[in-house]
């Protein structure tokens, strides 16, 4: 239950709440239009504040990250499971929700930032609700609850709080537009006292069939592609191929060649290997004679010039040696020169044999295994047996895309054959949970029936909870037009009965929350009707049932007990008026 929402804004309205019907009123300017941007007032801004509170997303794009309020904070007291609680968050740290009173409850275990204060990680908050207000376990992590598909806080408490801006007003199975199947199949089978495991079991038959409609698209795709069928279309065809397979691989077992090609075969192997190794041996002589020739060209004489400096110095800075003459320096430098010129040119000469030699070994090879493969083309021995080793690897290629194709074809067969089997099972175990609990679905049918039929005279309706081959269905229709009136209405049923019976079964949130937009194009009749019922639903279930609705629309309505709208009216009005009207005291886009 919501006791009262306020925030450190200064021109914030603060909004106070009680048990039974609340009613928060905008007053509309005659002159006001649809044109005029969403906070014009702050009706549907209201549902977004419980919604943050109770641990909502906050993305970037969200109304508590505008700059003029991101660093404001927003405060809620609400009592949950019979205990008080005062929470504080800000669109400038949202992932924190700060416990102002409740700390010492001994229910709740909080964190402490610098200050001293006491928060909650927003993960942490939700599950706290989950537990308090719809007995999810308190620890999912040791649960069924902890796994992908199972029921969640904030998707159950949409319900309870639907919002315009997720499009929450469109079906009464969906709180958003974008909910998926799943989702509405899992939480509202776990709210209607159904088991939520065999929803959550249809979802993974539907990712099973999404994996297997992919690996179809992939097995038509590319080689895959060709000749793709059943297994049945595929059994002879691969069978065939294995047989041609198997006669090639005897056929070449069993090819036999004369010795003398034999011999020729083996020649010509050799040859070809040898004249492999005798061309990387040129190679390597060709560099070496590059190499001694550069290394002949650079012993030169010695200037005489630079030899008679060197001598001169020599006596310069050894002066108590003993020189030898200068002409016998000369003559034992010229003759190491010569020495080592008359080296390398016998090396030169060396090399340049070995590589003459090297060029006639490659000549010789390459005329030999030239004429070796001249005689065995002739005679055609070696020309068969290629052509059948090529006829093998061809054969071989073939048997083996055709047995993955095989592979693949019983894969996705049996697969379609089991998720039929699997999902008729499912079915099955569906229809058996509804028998085994049909009172609960008993329950909820006679009070959709009683809702529309104190709402319509004249029309019938009824709430159907169907077994389907895609899960459990939750579908309630009044007779007549399908336009928006009758829809909104439908959804209105809904709701009013899920309030009860998740009150009385697990505690429930304490509040349901309707914005104006439910009753756009409804009669007013049945927008009369509806506030008596729901006040009277609220106070039955110790609950509140708080709705937004324009001031125009709250007097024009056929009340039976007016008394009892003006008691549920709020003191705090909202006003289009001007921009000091609406919720949040200040007009932002």
């Amino acid at each position: 239950m919501i006791r009262k929402i306020e925030s450190s804004l200064p021109t914030f309205k603060t909004l106070t709440f009680h048990e039974g019907l609340n009613i928060l009123v905008s007053d509309t300017h005659p002159d006001s239009s649809d044109k005029k941007t969403r906070n014009s007032a702050g009706k549907t801004s209201f549902v977004e504040i419980v919604h943050f509170i109770l641990g909502a997303n906050c993305p970037p794009g969200s109304i508590f990250r505008q700059s003029e309020i991101v660093d404001h904070t927003f405060r809620a007291s609400l009592l949950i499971a019979s205990e008080e609680f005062v929470v504080e968050r800000s669109g400038g740290n949202p992932s924190r929700i700060f416990i102002l009173e409740g700390v010492h409850s001994g229910t709740i275990k909080t964190k402490q930032d610098k200050s001293g204060r006491h928060f909650l990680p927003t993960d942490t908050w939700k599950e706290f609700l989950g537990a308090r207000m719809f007995g999810l376990p308190a620890d999912p992590s040791i649960t069924d609850f902890d796994e992908p598909y199972s029921p969640s806080f904030r998707s159950m408490i949409s319900y309870f709080a639907r919002r315009e801006s997720s499009k929450g007003y469109i079906d009464e199975q969906r709180q958003a537009e974008k909910q998926q199947r799943w989702d509405c199949q899992v939480n509202l089978s776990y709210l209607f006292a159904l088991d939520w495991r065999i929803a959550r079991d249809f979802q993974k038959i539907r990712l099973r069939e999404g994996r297997l409609s992919e690996l179809k698209g992939v097995v038509k795709e590319g080689d895959f592609g060709q000749m793709f069928g059943t297994v049945a279309e595929l059994r002879p065809l691969l069978t065939v191929a294995e047989h041609k397979t198997l006669k090639l691989r005897k056929a070449l077992d069993g090819f036999e060649v004369l010795e003398s090609y034999k011999d020729l075969t083996s020649r010509a192997a050799r040859a070809r290997t040898e004249l492999q190794a005798v061309g990387r041996e040129r190679i390597s002589l060709h560099e070496t004679l590059n190499h001694l020739s550069a290394a002949l060209d650079s012993e030169v004489p010695a200037n005489q010039e630079d030899l008679e400096k060197m001598y001169a110095e020599a006596g310069v800075q050894l002066p108590e040696v003993a020189l030898r003459r200068f002409d016998e320096v000369q003559a034992f430098h010229q003759s190491v020169i010569n020495n080592r010129r008359i080296h390398l040119q016998n090396e030169i000469t060396d090399a340049a044999a070995k590589l003459a030699a090297t060029e006639r070994r490659m000549t010789a090879l390459s005329n030999e295994r030239r004429a070796i493969l001249a005689s065995l083309e002739g005679k055609g021995a070696l020309e068969d047996f290629l052509t059948m080793q090529r006829e093998l690897a061809e054969a071989e290629a073939q048997a083996a895309i055709l047995r993955e194709k095989f592979a693949a074809a019983e894969i996705l067969e049996g697969e379609s054959t089991q998720l039929i089997e699997d999902r008729a099972a499912l079915r099955r175990r569906l229809q058996l949970d509804h028998q085994e609990r049909k009172a609960a679905i008993d329950r909820a049918i006679v009070s959709v029936s009683e809702v529309i039929n104190e709402l319509y005279d004249d029309r019938s309706g009824r709430f159907v909870v169907d077994a389907t081959n895609n899960g459990p269905e939750f579908d309630i229709s009044i007779a007549g037009d399908r336009g928006g009136g009758i829809s909104k209405m439908e959804i209105f049923c809904f709701d009013i009965v899920l309030l009860g019976l998740v009150s009385a079964r697990l505690g429930g949130p304490g509040f349901l929350i309707h914005d104006s937009h439910l009753f756009d194009g409804v009669d007013e009749r049945q927008i009369a009707t509806a506030l008596s019922i729901g006040a009277r639903e609220a106070k039955s279930s110790g609950c509140q049932y708080i709705v937004t609705m324009n001031s125009d629309v709250l007097t024009s309505l056929p009340l039976a007990e007016p008394e009892l709208c003006e008691a549920a009216i709020l003191p705090t009005r909202l006003s289009d008026t001007d921009d000091t009207g609406g919720l949040f005291g200040f007009r932002f886009d």
